[in-house]
């Protein structure tokens, strides 16, 4: 088992993934295909242009050429940055894009597999059941 994929204290398992992103964040707008990894709460991200802790922004994942429709459109925040990576929470997504979300994680979990399953069960989109 990695250090980025499964770990017990968090709510889902983060898969390694390399992925093309667009983040934006006011007049800023980022694009790279420099993820780090992905999971149903967030996407970590390297880069050479921060933005601020805390800064809200939207997320574009690109899947496939980026040309299918298919893309990931969620809303997010900062939460953790250093000098050449951003880690963004997902704060908000359409059903469209968790279903994508959903099964693009799903899909590259691997031997994690019944995990990920078990972490989707047990929240509604982005928030833990009750």
């Amino acid at each position: 088992m990695t250090k980025n994929v499964a770990q017990n204290s968090r709510e889902f398992t983060r898969i390694p993934i390399h992925l093309l992103v667009e983040v934006k964040s006011g007049e800023v707008v980022i694009k790279t295909d420099k993820t780090t990894d992905l999971s149903m709460k967030g996407i970590g991200v390297l880069t050479d242009q921060m933005l601020p802790l805390d800064a809200e922004c939207s997320v574009l994942i690109f899947l496939g050429d980026g040309n299918t429709g298919m893309n990931i459109n969620v809303q997010g925040k900062v939460i953790r940055s250093t000098d050449s990576q951003m880690a963004i929470e997902f704060t908000k997504i359409d059903l469209d894009s968790y279903e994508y979300l959903q099964n693009l994680v799903m899909h590259n979990s691997n031997s994690f597999h019944d995990q990920v399953e078990e972490e989707i069960h047990n929240h509604l989109g982005l928030k833990k059941r009750d």
